[in-house]
C-alpha cells in the first residue's frame, strides 16, 4: 500500500463541519450604517434688529437619521424647541414682549469625522433647514428665513451600535414681523446650544435564538452566525476576553472585603 501524502487528509474536513453562512441579510448590511438619534439640550437665541434687541432661552428636543460612509455622513432631522424666560425691547413703542412659545425646525446635514482620539470620534457638520415660530403674538405676522448651523460632535462608541455624544453649536437665522400697517422689521436671531443625545444603529447579526446560550461573543449555531444575547446594547456585543468586564468579581463592591468572594 501506498503512504499517504504527508499534510494531506484522506477525507475533508468540511464533509464533518458545515461551513458558517454569515447571518446578516440584505437588508441588515444595508441599515447598519443607518444612524438614528435623540437629544436635548439647552441654547440662547439672541434678537438683534434697528427696533431693538432682547434673548430667549431654548430647550431644543430632536430626532434624526443619517447615513455613515468611510469618514462622511449625511442626514435629515426635526426638532421641537420651547422657547421663553427671556425679553424683547422694541426702540420705537418702548414696549417689552416675551416671545414664548415654540419653534419647529426640518434640516438636512452632512458632515466628515477629522480626529479620534482613545474612544471619542469628532466630526464636524453643517445643517440647513427651514423653521416656523409659534410665539405668543400674531404669527401670520412673522416671515422666517432658511436657518443654518455648524458645530462638532463629539462621540463615543458604548457599542457596535449604539453611542452617545455632545454637540456645541452655533446657530445663523432671522425673521422679519410684518404688524399691520406698518413697515417690516428684521431681526438677526442667532443662538448658541449645547447638546447631548444617543445613536443607534440596527445590529448587522441577528440575536441569538437560544435563551440558555450562553456565549459572550458572535457565535454559529448549525451553519448561520448570530451575536450574544448576554450584553445590553450599551456594552460590545462581539467584547474581547475582559473588554466589558475589566474588574474581576473579586474586587467589585463588598466582594473585596470577603477572603473568599467566589
Amino acid at each position: 500500500l501506498c503512504a499517504q501524502d504527508e499534510g494531506k487528509t484522506s477525507i475533508p474536513l468540511d464533509h464533518f463541519y458545515a461551513k458558517p453562512i454569515h447571518g446578516a441579510t440584505a437588508l441588515r448590511k444595508i441599515l447598519k450604517d443607518f444612524h438614528f438619534g435623540l437629544y436635548s439640550g439647552l441654547g440662547k437665541t439672541y434678537f438683534n434688529g434697528k427696533d431693538g434687541k432682547g434673548h430667549v432661552i431654548n430647550i431644543p428636543l430632536a430626532a434624526t437619521l443619517h447615513y455613515e460612509f468611510d469618514r462622511y455622513r449625511i442626514g435629515a432631522g426635526y426638532s421641537y424647541e420651547l422657547m421663553g424666560m427671556g425679553s424683547l425691547s422694541s426702540n420705537t413703542t418702548g414696549e417689552k414682549i416675551n416671545p414664548t412659545g415654540h419653534i419647529r425646525k426640518y434640516w438636512g446635514m452632512a458632515g466628515v469625522s477629522f480626529y479620534r482620539w482613545n474612544d471619542y470620534l469628532f466630526t464636524g457638520d453643517l445643517q440647513v433647514g427651514s423653521y416656523k415660530m409659534k410665539v405668543n403674538y400674531n404669527s401670520s405676522q412673522v416671515v422666517t428665513s432658511t436657518f443654518f448651523n455648524f458645530g462638532v460632535t463629539a462621540e463615543r462608541n458604548l457599542s457596535e451600535y449604539f453611542k452617545v455624544f455632545v454637540r456645541p453649536y452655533y446657530e445663523i437665522k432671522s425673521c422679519n414681523l410684518m404688524p399691520s400697517g406698518g413697515q417690516s422689521i428684521h431681526y438677526n436671531i442667532n443662538g448658541l446650544y449645547a447638546t447631548v443625545g444617543f445613536t443607534y444603529s440596527i445590529p448587522e447579526l441577528p440575536r441569538c435564538f437560544l435563551r440558555d446560550c450562553h456565549a459572550q461573543i458572535n457565535h454559529a449555531h448549525g451553519n448561520k452566525e448570530y451575536r450574544s444575547r448576554r450584553h445590553p446594547i450599551y456594552k460590545k456585543q462581539n467584547p474581547g476576553y475582559g473588554e466589558n468586564d475589566p474588574v474581576l468579581l473579586k474586587y467589585k463592591g463588598k466582594n473585596k472585603k470577603k477572603l473568599d468572594p467566589y
